[in-house]
């Protein structure tokens, strides 16, 4: 069985360095662990070295993480549903979010309905730039008037995501003022949250510039991966090797690769790559697109090129390889964000953490 390995260490000294980055600017961290669907032993791994505070886009995945210690970790729910709302009376206490992002009235008056001793904090996302989900920011007084009992503590924003909107020091201030006008929450003695994310606020926040302004950073890929998609850049100093996937082998065979005649398309409906030709030695493993795209993983081995998928199998050519491969064993991968939240998907991938 193939498997994806996490190296703890690599990934607490990305979380390190983050932490003291939001010290510094005394912003607090919420750790976005959607992409492991919140793994109980990643959860718990970061819950030891200091986070309390983690974030999801769905919610049956704090049904997971419920085997950390209550109280060692406040759970966002960054994507919340009118049905999930709805269903917070029939749920454990430990499978409810403590806070929910909400970004439509219905949903606010869905969260007024509950009973007032389960309604989760609420945050209300606004539009920045990033043209996904949010209220337009002249809109937000007026609608945080209408829900009072919603139990309103900030508002947050995201950008890079959808239409790769660039954060700058004055959307986030302009989001700061526009927190700073919502009502005063009955249940809350403390200033409102202002929430930013992902990755690519971080070396924004880092700068200083959004000192006074953001209260809070949501990120998750930058820990995990050190890397910042939407600048397309490794953040400095970080380690970028915490997570590797093991293709376990199940065919060894040299084949003589060539054009096929009359070649119909393949399994994706598309036509297929081109590969070396000559006689190659060819390794089959055990996952393909449903596990992992091609794209978003890379051979650790120099001398091992992907050749191409199926939705079950992935082919790999190792004829320029010096090492002695065999069926049964593993070729290694450096897996990116996007492999590896497939990956954490698919339950016929083992997870490892060392």
């Amino acid at each position: 069985m193939s498997y994806i390995e996490a190296n703890g260490n690599t990934i607490i000294e990305n979380l390190n360095q983050v932490m003291d980055v939001c010290r510094k600017q005394a912003v607090s961290l919420t750790v976005v662990t959607k992409f492991f669907t919140s793994d109980p032993g990643m959860v718990r791994l970061l819950c030891e070295n200091g986070v309390d505070s983690i974030a999801d886009t769905n919610a049956a995945n704090f049904a997971r993480s419920d085997l950390v210690p209550p109280g060692r970790c406040k759970r966002s729910l960054i994507k919340t549903t009118l049905k999930y709302i709805r269903r917070i009376p029939g749920l454990a206490p430990a499978h409810r979010a403590d806070r929910i992002f909400v970004s439509d009235e219905t949903l606010l008056a869905a969260v007024e309905s509950l009973p007032e001793s389960l309604r989760p904090e609420t945050v209300l996302v606004a539009e920045a730039g990033d043209l996904r989900d949010g209220f337009y920011m002249e809109d937000i007084p007026a609608v945080a008037a209408r829900y009072r009992n919603a139990r309103i503590c900030g508002l947050s924003a995201n950008l890079g995501c959808l239409s790769g909107k660039m954060p700058d020091a004055a959307t986030v201030r302009k989001l700061a003022g526009c927190a700073a006008a919502l009502p005063q929450d009955r249940n809350r003695n403390v200033p409102p949250t202002v929430s930013v994310g992902g990755t690519v606020v971080y070396k924004l926040l880092e700068s200083g510039a959004l000192t006074g302004a953001a209260t809070e950073l949501r990120m998750g890929e930058g820990i995990f991966f050190g890397y910042d998609s939407s600048s397309a850049l490794t953040l400095e100093g970080f380690g970028r090797g915490a997570f590797t996937l093991y293709g376990e082998i199940v065919e060894i065979r040299e084949k003589m690769i060539a054009p096929v005649k009359n070649a119909g398309h393949t399994a994706f409906g598309g036509v297929a790559a081109p590969r070396k030709s000559g006689r190659r030695r060819c390794a089959v493993l055990d996952f393909g697109l449903l596990g992992a795209s091609m794209y978003d993983i890379k051979p650790l081995d120099g001398g091992v090129e992907t050749a191409g998928q199926t939705y079950d199998f992935t082919v790999a050519d190792i004829t320029e390889s010096g090492e002695n491969y065999r069926t049964g064993g593993f070729i290694p991968f450096r897996v990116m964000y996007a492999a590896a939240a497939r990956l954490f998907l698919n339950p016929y991938i083992e997870r490892v953490l060392v």
